[in-house]
């Protein structure tokens, strides 16, 4: 596997120096996209026959010139280090540096039940006051917890669901 990070925070750092890291970070991530449902053009830039100037061409007539300057010549450096078909990678790289700098977490919560908006909110001030970082929740709805709420961040996982708890029983059980 290619190691994409440092082109990542590479493209994240020149894009905070000229104040334009949400508008490419919004840009990588609709490229992400094309790539991510058009496997043929992957494969096309990932074949080692197809010489450099055609890739350039191809990328080229896809964007005609719908993207910052920075982010197109940034493309062109990754057709010349043949990492232009890891643009998802490039993306998931650039967002953790881009959530890192702006104090960012993504908290994935599951829950048994639908959360609703006030519900959202709640746990999300929650965790802002806790972790002292903004917060944006990644809400599934796993219906096999019965009850309560999982909650991973990066610092600690919080498991108050009724499965859990059952779980935790059984062992007890087991161990006496």
């Amino acid at each position: 596997m290619v190691d994409v990070m440092p082109y990542a925070q590479a493209l994240f750092e020149i894009a905070s120096e000229t104040k334009t890291d949400e508008k490419i970070g919004q840009e990588l991530n609709n490229l992400a996209d094309i790539w991510s449902n058009n496997p043929e053009l992957v494969q096309f830039l990932k074949h080692p026959k197809i010489k450099r100037e055609e890739k350039n061409k191809v990328i080229e007539s896809i964007l005609q010139d719908s993207i910052q300057t920075t982010l197109s010549r940034f493309l062109r450096v990754c057709i010349q280090h043949d990492v232009i078909a890891y643009i998802p990678e490039i993306y998931q790289g650039y967002l953790k540096a881009f959530n890192k700098a702006h104090a960012i977490e993504v908290i994935d919560v599951e829950s048994a039940t639908a959360l609703d908006e006030k519900q959202c909110e709640s746990l999300k001030a929650v965790l802002a006051k806790k972790l002292n970082k903004t917060i944006q929740l990644n809400v599934k709805v796993d219906p096999s917890l019965i009850a309560g709420l999982r909650v991973r961040t990066n610092e600690f996982v919080l498991d108050n669901t009724v499965l859990s708890k059952a779980n935790s029983m059984k062992e007890k059980i087991k161990n006496n």
